[in-house]
């Protein structure tokens, strides 16, 4: 045997295992790619109860208790506060990790930036809970829905300017599907139902634009501390922030803590699902798939909160509804083979 068949043979054994480690490195990015898009789409359904629910508790009957704003957004964050509870300590052996000053003094500053990030995404995120529901008050579920969505283009155009996250070029047409179906069809069919004529935004259509701004916030914010801190501890802090902040503003503005016994346990439920699962949901798609892509899932919330709101609240479907979910559902299938291959 010559040198040359000597050295090629291991040669060719080193291409075959090197192509054997793309092959099994593709795959698994698929998977990423697939676990990502189903948290998006688990965190788009699950947020669209907040988005439903309080509506129907704020129209009882006037013999019933009707609670403020105020104290639904309170409940929902006392009781995730509670429930996302850490129950674990940090681990001791990360504690001695940093013994030098150096690494002290680093792992202070880390910590301190973490901790206002994470006070920040829970003022952040109250907020936009708040102005929606107060909004919710005075709009229908399906038009607060539609105006939501001014959160989408917010957080694309951020997640392109300071993540530096381009879509490609194949990203494009879903992209358009999703506005399209999201944002441009349902608005264009308010105003069909206003005979094409456009209407004076009401207050409650202004908190709703201003909740779409909180959760652009919001997004970028978890974006930017996903990485540094268990999500269940992002969940707990942001939660703990909503209760003081809104039970501060009920002490200040004297709002009472008038609230059902059945009231409690359904908005209970529904803060649990609708705020602490989808913010780890979110937060585990963020991770997985980026702020752009992850946001482009979650505009789905729209077409959840539709139907929602015709099982809930019996709010009628129409044919520009339809057409709105064929469009949102197609983009979404488009976008679902574009991150499942890269």
């Amino acid at each position: 045997m010559s040198i040359v068949s000597k050295y090629a043979q291991p040669q060719h054994i080193i291409r075959e295992l090197k192509i054997g480690k793309i092959i099994i490195f593709s795959k698994i990015q698929k998977q990423i790619g697939g676990a990502g898009f189903c948290f998006a789409i688990l965190a788009a359904a699950f947020s669209a109860l907040p988005n439903v629910i309080p509506k129907e508790i704020m129209e009882s009957s006037e013999t019933e208790i009707i609670p403020n704003p105020l104290m639904l957004v309170f409940v929902i964050y006392v009781v995730n506060s509670l429930l996302f509870s850490p129950f674990s300590k940090l681990n001791k052996k990360n504690r001695t990790k940093n013994s030098t000053e150096n690494g002290i003094e680093r792992s202070i500053k880390v910590k301190r930036v973490t901790l206002i990030l994470l006070i920040s995404l829970g003022v952040v995120e109250a907020s936009g809970t708040l102005s929606y529901t107060i909004g919710l008050q005075e709009t229908s579920a399906t038009n607060a829905s539609i105006l939501v969505n001014s959160e989408t283009v917010f957080a694309i155009l951020l997640g392109i300017m300071i993540f530096k996250e381009k879509l490609s070029k194949k990203e494009v047409f879903p992209l358009i599907l999703i506005v399209a179906g999201s944002i441009l069809i349902p608005i264009a069919g308010d105003i069909q139902n206003n005979n094409w004529q456009l209407a004076d935004f009401r207050t409650g259509d202004l908190f709703i634009l201003l909740a779409g701004f909180f959760y652009c916030l919001d997004t970028f914010i978890a974006k930017k501390i996903s990485d540094s801190i268990k999500t269940r501890h992002i969940v707990h802090v942001m939660s703990c922030t909503g209760a003081i902040m809104t039970l501060i503003l009920m002490l200040v503005f004297e709002i009472p803590f008038h609230i059902s016994l059945e009231d409690l346990s359904i908005m209970s439920f529904v803060g649990f699902l609708g705020i602490g699962v989808t913010m780890m949901f979110f937060v585990m798609a963020l991770r997985l798939i980026g702020a752009v892509r992850t946001v482009l899932i979650y505009s789905t919330t729209t077409i959840f909160s539709i139907v929602y709101s015709t099982f809930i609240l019996s709010e009628n479907i129409t044919i520009l509804n339809i057409i709105s979910v064929s469009s949102v559902l197609l983009g979404l299938i488009v976008l679902r083979n574009k991150i499942g291959s890269d």
